[in-house]
């Protein structure tokens, strides 16, 4: 007679699902890959920004002195000290400077580097799913073209919210007439505008960067397991470096670099674990199971056609 083994719950099954998929994956050292790739877009995406916010601000404060002191201001208002002080001359360089030519090579640069980024995460979003990319090579790139530039609007939108809610917000306001209401506005919709930006790039992240098309409803999970999850990730690395006096504290500027490095390691490893719950969901969801089941065959018929 045989001994009947009580199944697990749908909890226990879920977590130890996404723990062996974790493992399985090696999602680690895919973080450490979009890290990577990241840090290769940042260079030109700081020129690129940098001279945005030149062309603005060169328009906005053309009669001043120097017309970019508000934003020298800024910098040393948000940033810390020493990290001000390090980005103070190049920033103001470059924001001084005829921002049509840094426009158009940082904005080529900026796409090409960005695109390799989110290329490492469409590999690791693959991966959590096991699924291998079966998109034609022309089609990945236009897709990764396209989120590109979403991400790069979604980034310049939440920058100029931001800005609009500070004392840049409040020049530009009494420049166009607007007054103290325009900036009061700002300051109440900035982190909204911020949210929603957010959590429409991620979503649009999770449902077409992996190489698996399902309904958008279906990967909504795993979207905001990843905007939560940063969010904690945000505010841990915070409490965490002010408790242990951080990498700046040490090394300086050095240590600032060091921290932002291990905050994209971190942030790779929460838009995996993102997958990483959608996967899981998938696995456990009959409909979603036996789509990925057909998009699998579909990949390995398609293989044997070639091979025939």
């Amino acid at each position: 007679m045989s001994e009947s083994h009580p199944s697990p719950n749908r909890k226990t099954l879920f977590f130890k699902t996404a723990m062996r998929s974790f493992l399985d994956n090696d999602i680690t050292s895919l973080a450490q890959l979009i890290a990577y790739n990241i840090l290769f877009a940042i260079a030109p995406l700081l020129i690129f920004l940098t001279a945005f916010c030149g062309l603005v601000v060169q328009q906005v404060n053309a009669d001043a002195a120097n017309p970019v002191q508000p934003l020298l201001n800024w910098l040393d208002a948000n940033l810390p000290s020493d990290a001000a002080e390090f980005l103070s001359e190049p920033v103001e360089a470059a924001l001084s400077t005829s921002p049509g030519f840094l426009l158009s090579i940082g904005g080529v640069f900026t796409l090409w580097s960005a695109k390799g980024a989110i290329q490492s995460v469409t590999r690791g979003l693959n991966a959590t799913y096991g699924v291998a990319e079966s998109r034609p090579w022309l089609k990945k790139q236009l897709v990764s073209i396209l989120l590109t530039i979403g991400l790069a609007v979604a980034i310049l939108v939440s920058g100029a919210a931001q800005l609009l809610g500070s004392e840049v917000g409040g020049d530009l306001a009494g420049a166009v007439g607007l007054g103290a209401a325009w900036e009061t506005t700002m300051t109440w919709l900035r982190w909204p505008i911020t949210t929603a930006l957010i959590t429409l790039i991620v979503v649009l992240l999770h449902r077409y960067a992996p190489s698996f098309d399902a309904p958008l409803r279906w990967y909504v999970p795993g979207a905001l397991f990843t905007i939560i999850g940063m969010v904690i990730a945000v505010v841990g690395l915070r409490v965490y470096f002010g408790f242990s006096g951080g990498f700046s504290a040490a090394y300086g500027i050095f240590g600032a670099v060091l921290a932002f490095i291990f905050f994209l390691y971190v942030s790779g490893i929460v838009i995996l674990c993102g997958g990483i719950v959608n996967g899981t969901l998938f696995a456990m969801h009959p409909p979603a199971r036996t789509a990925l089941a057909d998009h699998r065959e579909r990949k390995i018929l398609g293989k044997h056609r070639e091979e025939d």
